[in-house]
């Protein structure tokens, strides 16, 4: 198939807004250790890495609430602030870009993009900084920079609403089917990717608008 025939229905978007961990940067090694590191301090056995990847992608609190499970409920507090001070000091020890992440990112550099993530602010911004991917994005969005967090949709509508771009000429892309289900409640274009921290069938089962095992794929199916 020539590049014209595939690109012949390719979507027409001003914006791509892209989660983070699992999307963008595999993030698994240096959350594992941080959660790992927090369950020690309060004398607790270590997750597993795919154990940890469940748990990721709705905030902070919500991973270590999970990692601690319902019997050590009362020590979240404790382990956030745990997890805050060992990860500040190694988020860039292993956290590496997908293969095909930066290319991608040059293939649309005139298109305005942005980032929605769960993760905070802070933490976010300087694995962008790290990366040096930091300059392809005019807004980014931590899970503390909005009231409601994906999948709500108002971390995309405020995205929206700074960059004043309508949500039809919008795309989503992410790992996880809270990415897909914002996107859907904000009316923008769903693109759910299989390669990263949740499992290819719950990034399937959530119904995306396109698939991709490979972010790559993206420059033939938007324009």
């Amino acid at each position: 198939m020539s590049s014209a025939e595939r690109m012949k229905g390719a979507r027409k978007v001003d914006l791509l807004i892209f989660d983070l961990d699992g999307t963008l940067a595999d993030t698994r090694a240096d959350l594992t250790a941080a959660v790992n590191h927090a369950l020690e301090k309060l004398a607790l056995p270590p997750l597993s890495m795919e154990q940890v990847c469940r748990y990721v992608g709705d905030g902070l609190e919500n991973l270590l609430s999970r990692a601690l499970g319902l019997q050590y409920g009362d020590l979240v507090d404790n382990a956030v602030r745990l997890f805050r001070d060992y990860y500040g000091l190694h988020l860039l020890d292993r956290t590496r870009l997908y293969s095909g992440v930066r290319e991608t990112l040059e293939h649309f550099r005139g298109k305005r993009k942005a980032i929605v993530t769960n993760k905070p602010l802070a933490f976010s911004e300087r694995i962008l900084v790290g990366l040096e991917i930091e300059s392809h994005f005019e807004v980014v969005l931590g899970g503390d920079s909005t009231v409601q967090r994906k999948p709500h949709p108002e971390p995309a509508l405020k995205v929206l609403t700074l960059i004043g771009v309508d949500p039809r000429l919008a795309a989503m892309v992410g790992d996880s089917p809270a990415d897909v289900e914002m996107a859907k409640q904000a009316g923008l274009y769903s693109v759910g990717v299989t390669y990263g921290l949740r499992s290819a069938e719950e990034v399937r089962a959530a119904g995306p608008d396109l698939l991709l095992d490979d972010l790559t794929q993206l420059r033939h199916h938007l324009l």
